[in-house]
């Protein structure tokens, strides 16, 4: 771009010496800049005599279209590289299902109404995405996500897990008194939707972090899925606490083993790693990490 900066200004001002003072540049390296312009394009753009500088014909259409170019290219710098800029523009996000629509929903409403200049597009993913392939700008999710060479993840806050169940399942089937008593309870468990294995129960006993070994009764790759089954009686399941806080409220639900709770699991923003980050998804983070659930760490 610097060579049609030069044209440009040699073009407007119709001398080497006086476009070279305006750039800052010596008129030799003026002449070189639109030399190789005209190299590139392969053809003369200026007549050049001792005295005076004047547009060939190609020069003249071309002198149009590069003005237009640099004052586009400025425009567009602008934009990029003014952090303090309101956020604005669309903003794709991957979030997980229940995740999305039991809180992330109400922040997004939020957001929108204090930014209203930002489109946000939402997609449901119950599995990490590439972020690069598929255009996403941020993916929310839980659990230990490692950064890499290209993915930055920052953590928004701590979820603890949670073993629940009705209190009418509870009186039927017995309250355990010890995470080993859940062998003999009905499990709804999660199968992760990329690698089709069932996730693991862990729970703190026995002077550390213990794996559960609990029947699979009803399996299914969708936690929603799971509560709306543990709300209807049909057994015992672990949920991240954004899942089932109101219905623990309500007494729909009922927690048990809660001193023998895993550590929490992390929910994060991933994003990929890129030196100015823009405003949108930097705003966007901070206000997720500012409205995030009341967890009961």
């Amino acid at each position: 771009m610097s060579s049609i900066a030069a044209f440009v200004q040699v073009a407007e001002h119709g001398a080497f010496n006086e476009a070279a003072r305006a750039m800052d540049l010596s008129p030799s390296a003026t002449s070189k800049a639109v030399t190789r312009l005209e190299d590139h394009l392969g053809v003369k753009l200026l007549n050049r005599t001792t005295r005076s500088v004047s547009l060939t014909p190609e020069g003249e259409r071309y002198l149009d279209g590069a003005k237009k170019a640099l004052a586009d290219l400025s425009v567009v710098g602008s934009e990029v590289t003014d952090t303090n800029a309101a956020p604005k523009g669309r903003l794709k996000v991957s979030a997980a299902s229940p995740m999305a629509r039991l809180w992330l929903a109400d922040v997004i409403a939020k957001f929108s109404a204090k930014w209203p200049e930002v489109q946000i597009d939402i997609t449901l993913a119950d599995h990490l995405t590439d972020l690069a392939a598929e255009g996403i700008d941020l993916a929310i999710r839980s659990g230990g996500l490692a950064e890499s060479e290209h993915l930055i993840a920052r953590k928004l806050y701590d979820e603890d897990m949670l073993v629940c169940a009705t209190p009418a399942y509870w009186n039927k089937a017995g309250r355990p008194d010890h995470p080993s008593d859940l062998a003999r309870h009905s499990g709804l468990r999660f199968r992760a939707p990329q690698t089709g294995r069932l996730f693991p129960w862990t729970m703190n006993f026995d002077g550390g972090l213990q794996r559960i070994e609990l029947p699979a009764d009803f399996v299914a790759d969708e936690g929603e899925m799971i509560l709306n089954l543990a709300l209807r009686d049909a057994g015992v399941a672990q949920f991240p606490g954004y899942m089932v806080r109101r219905h623990l409220a309500t007494g729909a639900l009922e927690e048990v083993l809660a001193q023998h709770r895993p550590p929490a699991t992390p929910i994060s923003a991933m994003y990929l790693d890129r030196r100015l980050l823009s405003p949108r998804i930097r705003t966007f983070v901070d206000f997720l990490k500012a409205h995030v659930p009341i967890s009961d760490n």
